[in-house]
């Protein structure tokens, strides 16, 4: 058999003594998600942990406050392949999803060296869920593996000496590497979309620890914490095609009076040239705001500018600086060249569409915690009552009566999470802005926003 590294290089395309040269369009289609599309995320404890997926969901409630999307988390800490479709009916299925996102294989992988006869009941079973998901009709995007953290894994033995009775091998991360490019042969054959989280994962982590040797988005060398996650959903939306601007205000001078630069956007323009100016601008979405709580996430994959920029410009102004006043607060102070080009506000306390989309994330992360993440957990009972009535001697009876009982809570909790993101559309719908351009003073640096203490960057 060709060695596990022989079989990745092919895969990637870099055959010996190649330089590669891959044609990657900038930005591929979008999804085109429609109004009432059914979204669900299939996958284990990575995306049983709620924060990828509400990243995820928190990008569709300010990007596209005009669409019912509807969520549903299907993520069981520990699955593998065979066990999603063990549950396949009642989690999924019954859904009725319209698109279906699939994160399996860092437990399929056994954390174990590469081995034939374990992939071989991966592939099968993954094979058998893409057949299942075909019959339901809904669009599939197979997403790569995440990382596995050796590096993190190495000092969590060193400060928990028990877990090296399962130590992982030296070269895990590779056979997950290995099993992502099997899938993505796979989606080019069944024609779904494929995501690579993998990829950017370990490309960026490696990059950091050039500057920081503990530098780690993995600190249980398992699963992605809140950066980390941050990394996974950009990755995922950015790969679909969905990241771009929120918004792009302008105006300028035109025969020596104030116009607007982008009439479906600006209006009610006025001011005295090159001095002073106001006008009304309508965004049509709220910025995606998850630099507070992911910091190092949102820095690393510049997801403000290059996902999600809301921007003001301003052509035409004399030389000096000037306060930028979106409905009545001063959301920054910047010189005529900045306003020229664009100053965005995107990640601006200040800005009063970042205010609001904060109040968005705020109201779903209490959706996720308080139905969505209660809603697994009665999922993930279940796999363990279901394997332990299927034993010997087991009481089938009892697992029977005990679903029974606990699935009406199971959906109450999801109905309370349908609920929740009703409240949700009640607060997304962007504000009309308005916007003075007022001569001001040289701007004083403001202090980065605070993450909370949790949420900081992690050591390996």
């Amino acid at each position: 058999m060709k060695s596990i590294f022989t079989v990745l290089l092919a895969l990637a395309g870099f055959a010996a003594g190649q330089s590669p040269s891959p044609q990657v369009a900038l930005k591929p289609p979008a999804l085109n998600l429609k109004d009432g599309d059914r979204w669900v995320f299939i996958g284990d404890s990575i995306t049983h942990q709620c924060q990828y997926t509400q990243y995820v969901e928190n990008f569709y409630f300010t990007r596209h406050p005009e669409k019912r999307i509807h969520f549903r988390n299907a993520g069981i800490s520990g699955d593998r392949a065979a066990d999603v479709l063990n549950r396949f009916d009642d989690d999924i299925a019954a859904f009725k999803p319209t698109i279906a996102t699939v994160l399996l294989g860092m437990n399929d992988g056994s954390y174990k060296d590469f081995d034939a006869a374990v992939f071989k009941t991966y592939s099968d079973d993954m094979l058998k869920l893409m057949d299942k998901l075909d019959a339901l009709k809904c669009r599939v995007i197979l997403m790569s593996p995440t990382m596995f953290d050796h590096q993190a894994w190495e000092k969590r033995i060193k400060e928990k000496p028990e877990y090296a009775k399962g130590r992982v091998p030296s070269n895990y991360n590779a056979v997950l590497a290995y099993y992502g490019k099997w899938l993505q042969e796979v989606a080019q054959q069944r024609g779904y979309r494929y995501v690579d989280l993998f990829g950017p994962l370990n490309t960026l982590t490696v990059l950091q620890r050039q500057s920081n040797p503990d530098f780690t988005l993995v600190p249980d060398a398992i699963h992605p914490e809140a950066d980390g996650q941050f990394v996974m959903a950009y990755s995922l939306l950015q790969q679909c095609g969905e990241v771009g601007p929120v918004m792009s205000a302008g105006v300028k001078i035109l025969n020596g009076s104030w116009a607007a630069g982008n009439r479906a956007i600006v209006s009610e323009v006025s001011g005295e040239p090159g001095r002073t100016v106001t006008y009304t601008a309508k965004p049509s979405a709220l910025p995606w705001a998850e630099f507070v709580d992911c910091p190092i996430g949102t820095k690393l994959t510049k997801s403000g500018h290059q996902g999600g920029s809301e921007s003001h410009v301003v052509v035409g102004l004399q030389p000096g600086y000037y306060d930028l006043v979106v409905n009545g607060s001063v959301v920054g102070t910047y010189d005529e060249k900045m306003l020229g080009v664009h100053a965005e506000v995107q990640e601006d306390l200040d800005s009063p569409t970042c205010q609001q989309a904060l109040k968005v994330l705020e109201l779903n992360k209490k959706r996720n915690d308080e139905a969505v993440r209660p809603m697994r957990g009665i999922y993930a009972q279940r796999k363990g009552k279901l394997r332990a009535a299927n034993a010997e001697g087991g009481d089938k009876a009892a697992f029977t009566a005990w679903w029974d009982e606990n699935k009406k809570v199971a959906d109450e909790l999801s109905a309370k999470a349908d609920a929740m993101a009703e409240e949700i559309r009640k607060i997304n719908v962007p504000p009309v802005l308005k916007v003075e351009i007022r001569p001001g003073k040289a701007p004083v640096r403001k202090a980065a926003p605070k993450a909370s203490p949790k949420l900081k960057a992690k050591s390996a």
